[in-house]
């Protein structure tokens, strides 16, 4: 499972918040990087297994993120892991682009996912949701939370949306995002958005704030007892220096 939710303040500050859910025998994923892609600066944790990421945003203020849409069907064949996805698009200069680029590739040898990104120049009604169901790439309007589950998914999908609707009502806009993140309820550990399974568990959470004074991504590694054993925030500017990270 992961949870992608994100908020928008005005027309020029969004804030983008991902729970990052993986199997317990999975290697640990590479902390946020700073990359230059063609010219472009871009930030984006690495998933070691396939090279790939699952968030990223560059200089542009652009943000793209990817889940997997377990719901669909995987292609025969070969496959290519779907994070690879996010490096072909992490340069973008809009969400525009991306989703022309999106359209012009090639999907047949990527299992199912979802892709939505973030920039200033979309409002919180133009965010678009791409869903790669295995043989169609179809669009639609992305309404937070979106939810991805192999196990329990409309459980979890119905849990999740009605406790982001509460928080949404209680809390400001600048709290309710991270406060649903960050929510484990020891009656259903398995559908909280700070998830606990025997097999799985969510081992990170990543957000991304882009405003007029501000462009960044946080970044906390979540230990097996659900606190945050390592933290890191990188910010994304053209003239920042590429910088290598470490295993964590």
């Amino acid at each position: 499972m992961c949870t992608l939710s994100w908020v928008y303040h005005g027309s020029n500050h969004y804030e983008v918040y991902f729970n990052r859910d993986e199997q317990r025998s999975r290697l640990p994923a590479l902390e946020p990087q700073r990359l230059v892609i063609d010219g472009i600066q871009c930030v984006m944790p690495i998933d070691p297994v396939g090279g790939g990421s699952w968030i990223s945003t560059n200089e542009h203020g652009v943000t793209v993120c990817l889940l997997n849409y377990y719901q669909g069907q995987t292609p025969s064949g070969a496959l290519v892991s779907r994070g690879m996805i996010i490096k072909r698009l992490a340069n973008s200069c809009s969400s525009q682009t991306v989703d022309s680029r999106l359209l012009a590739m090639d999907l047949s040898a990527f299992a199912p996912f979802t892709v939505v990104s973030f920039d200033t120049r979309r409002t919180a009604n133009e965010t678009v949701l791409w869903t790669w169901d295995g043989h169609e790439l179809s669009r639609s309007h992305a309404c937070a939370p979106i939810v991805s589950a192999a196990l329990h998914f409309e459980e979890a999908r119905d849990y999740r949306v009605e406790l982001f609707s509460e928080l949404m009502g209680t809390l400001s806009r600048d709290r309710f995002g991270r406060q649903f993140h960050q929510t484990h309820d020891d009656n259903y550990p398995h559908l909280s958005p700070l998830m606990k399974r025997n097999d799985a568990r969510t081992v990170s959470f990543t957000s991304v704030v882009v405003s007029s004074s501000k462009q960044e991504m946080n970044y906390q590694s979540i230990d097996d007892n659900r606190n945050v054993d390592f933290q890191t925030h990188l910010s994304c500017q053209r003239n920042d220096v590429v910088a290598q990270g470490v295993f964590k």
